[in-house]
């Protein structure tokens, strides 16, 4: 095969590929930009990546090893477990011998976060700026709390910012996690999805391989109405053409949670080329491994891998592709207005000499 890239290309291509005329920002500036959100946007919160979620799990299920007979030698050796196991035996024992409080708890104390910390990180503040419409894999609630009060929160802290200060507020609700309530009338900008549950509910969160199974419709034995919901909603984002689907915060450990997209049967690679890409923090050093990874997604799921470099900054290397974003997407509201204004003006002399 041949490679996609090389060292020395990876450390700049996504800024040099994310231009005005991307589809990225033709999906924004129309208002069909669909950003999943994945755990690399919280992780500078405190809050846990996929693989940091499975191992505090079994810490707290061999810390309570008077109701789940957890010994620390079974603890280590389930260490060395992929992450959808360690997470679906945890789920199992946890539900089955904890009380429902002392769960709770825990998902509190992992994945809530307060709107100061929020704002203080500024990631998610300048992501909601997009304007896009939020779908996420995460059960935390640090993109809610920027929806819920963004009307009142100043957009930036930056003085010399000449950006929009606020993005206009409908006064509708939201943030939407019960699948009751998923549907294609919530796909609209500004709105926060929670895909896999949130922890407002924890009830609601897809954790194990069951839950797994059960939400994507992996078992054909299963008839189950929510099932059925889920199926609908995800298919409208995947098969509806007008829409561009943008994953953002997937390092490789939480790839796997992706899987389970990719497999529900609605991924397929040919309907609707240059429509979905991942925005793939990576190592420059990693591009052999990268140009596989690439050449695989795009092959089977019709995903193109979009590389960025977090030799220097980590995850932190995030703010600077969305700050890349608000740049171009300033210039396209900038052209859009232009436009409209020379079709108000030519409508305007049309009606004079009519």
């Amino acid at each position: 095969m041949n490679l996609e890239f090389d060292r020395q290309k990876m450390e700049d291509y996504i800024f040099n590929t994310l231009t005005n005329s991307h589809p990225i920002l033709k999906a924004l500036k129309n208002g069909k930009l669909v950003i999943f959100v994945g755990a690399g946007m919280s992780v500078h919160l405190g809050l846990p990546s996929w693989r940091e979620f499975a191992l505090r799990y079994l810490e707290e299920i061999y810390k309570n090893s008077e109701f789940t007979s957890m010994n620390f030698k079974t603890k280590e050796s389930l260490k060395t477990e992929d992450t959808k196991k360690i997470l679906s035996i945890c789920d199992y024992i946890a539900k089955k011998n904890l009380l429902k409080k002392t769960l709770i708890g825990c998902y509190d104390s992992w994945f809530k976060t307060n709107k100061k910390k929020v704002l203080e990180g500024r990631l998610y503040e300048k992501l909601y700026r997009l304007n896009a419409i939020y779908l996420t894999t995460n059960y935390d609630n640090a993109l809610d709390l920027i929806a819920e009060d963004y009307k009142d929160i100043a957009v930036s802290n930056d003085s010399n910012d000449n950006r929009e200060s606020k993005i206009p507020d409908n006064g509708e609700k939201k943030v939407y996690y019960n699948i009751n309530e998923f549907s294609k009338d919530i796909l609209k900008p500004q709105n926060v999805i929670h895909v896999h549950g949130s922890v407002r509910d924890f009830q609601t969160m897809i954790v194990s391989y069951g839950d797994y199974i059960n939400r994507y419709g992996l078992n054909n034995k299963l008839n189950d109405e929510s099932k059925e919901i889920y199926s609908e909603f995800m298919s409208e984002i995947f098969t509806e053409k007008d829409y561009v689907v943008l994953f953002m915060g997937y390092g490789l450990e939480e790839i796997e949670i992706l899987q389970f997209l990719f497999e529900g049967n609605v991924m397929n690679p040919d309907s609707y080329p240059n429509s979905r890409f991942l925005v793939l923090p990576c190592y420059s050093d990693d591009y052999l491994k990268i140009s596989y990874l690439s050449d695989y997604y795009k092959h089977n799921f019709g995903v193109s891998v979009l590389p960025c470099n977090m030799s220097e900054k980590g995850y932190g290397v995030l703010e600077d592709v969305l700050d890349h974003l608000l740049d171009l997407s300033k210039t396209s509201y900038e052209e859009k207005n232009e436009v409209m204004e020379i079709k108000e003006g030519l409508k305007a002399i049309e009606e004079m000499f009519s």
